[in-house]
């Protein structure tokens, strides 16, 4: 009995150090994790830590031509919420918000299925140049906006006659973006032919296989283009400025927060407020489809 108790203890430490020495790359993934974490916190918490701060109580010191000579303040006591309540009386912030949003919701859903409906075709029907005409779609994604930014002001303000109006702003998001469609049809690369055989064996069409087969086992590529698609909307700020900003009532929260006055001394805390008020619903977004996102970037990178 003591031979086995002896026996087993060498057993013992050997498997103990070999786990010590399996968590050790672990140990150190998490600690570089962590550092960088830290890192792009730290811009998070500074803008946050502003947006309760007095306008005055930023820096140590007095201002010099303009010019705050003294260090940064991280903490000031007392802190206050009268950035916030300014945000809201003084400017149309929930307006502003409002219209972001209307903006939104038809380039989004509508965008996101046609560009699912160009993916499923490039990815699953074979027809004659499918391969160059999927090539000539995904290299105008190479194009700078900048570059058809005048023609399209052009062909929507004096062609259709849509100036001072978001039509601009919602009717070409609803036909989709060829970097969605790219990524929706590297799901569709790998989707499983024995289901599209049984289906057609059933009397299914194409489009039924896509509408009731395809659609919703593609749901969490989908969530995570809809994401991605809303952050880069909700944030645009050029588009707002050219088609609606001149009209004070059809302006995005992006406009309403740049219209804050900059003259004299710059309202830090104010512009910090607006910027975390702005950032609510993405983290919402981003919150409640954690894990379809994650999944979905996964799931994009599937070839055949």
């Amino acid at each position: 009995m003591q031979k086995n108790i002896s026996a087993a203890q060498p057993a013992q430490a050997i498997d103990k150090k070999q786990h010590i020495k399996r968590m050790i790359p672990k140990i150190v993934l998490y600690v570089i994790l962590i550092f960088f974490a830290v890192l792009w916190l730290i811009p998070f918490l500074f803008a946050l830590s502003t947006s309760f701060a007095y306008n005055n109580n930023l820096y140590n010191g007095e201002p010099v031509i303009g010019i705050y000579h003294k260090e940064y303040n991280w903490m000031w006591h007392p802190m206050t919420f009268v950035n916030y309540l300014d945000l809201f009386r003084k400017y149309n912030v929930i307006g502003g918000f409002v219209n972001s949003i209307l903006y939104i919701i038809a380039p989004l859903f509508v965008g996101v299925f046609t560009s699912a409906m160009a993916a499923y075709g490039f990815a699953r029907l074979r027809f004659p140049g499918r391969i160059p005409m999927f090539f000539t779609l995904l290299s105008t994604i190479l194009l700078p906006g900048v570059i058809t930014m005048v023609p399209s002001y052009i062909m929507y303000s004096v062609g259709y006659g849509w100036s001072n109006t978001p039509l601009p702003l919602i009717i070409p998001g609803m036909f989709g973006s060829a970097m969605t469609m790219f990524l929706i049809r590297q799901y569709f690369l790998g989707f499983p032919k024995e289901l599209e055989e049984a289906a057609q064996l059933d009397g299914m069409g194409w489009w039924g296989i896509f509408i009731r087969i395809a659609l919703p086992l593609s749901m969490p590529v989908l969530i995570t283009q809809l994401i991605l698609s809303f952050n880069g909307m909700y944030n645009d700020y050029l588009g707002p400025l050219l088609y609606v900003g001149t009209t004070p009532e059809l302006r995005t929260l992006q406009l309403i927060l740049k219209s804050i006055p900059t003259i004299g001394v710059t309202p830090y805390p104010l512009m910090m407020a607006g910027a975390i008020v702005a950032l609510i619903p993405t983290f919402i977004l981003y919150g409640l489809a954690q894990k379809f996102f994650t999944e979905g970037i996964v799931l994009t990178g599937i070839k055949e």
